[in-house]
């Protein structure tokens, strides 16, 4: 079975870059950093626009966590970024 998440971690990062102006560094990293971040609302908000299935989401927003934020998933990295506030 293929992994997809490379694939659609370089579909997202394409989105990143429309929406980021700054090329200096891994955009999706940047858009992990921190659930506060200004650039994680849009990115979440255009992503379904620009990747369909929900599935393929799923496995992205899941990928993301684990490299960028080192927590197992993408819910556990909000309940973390939950717990800050």
């Amino acid at each position: 079975m293929t992994n997809l998440y490379p694939i659609l971690k370089g579909k997202a990062a394409q989105l990143a870059r429309t929406l980021i102006d700054d090329r200096s560094e891994d955009l999706l990293a940047l858009i992990m950093k921190d659930s506060d971040d200004p650039w994680q609302a849009p990115f979440l908000m255009h992503l379904p626009e620009h990747m369909p299935s929900e599935a393929h989401r799923q496995i992205l927003l899941n990928g993301m966590a684990r490299e960028d934020a080192g927590v197992d998933g993408w819910m556990a990295y909000m309940v973390r970024e939950a717990e800050k506030d």
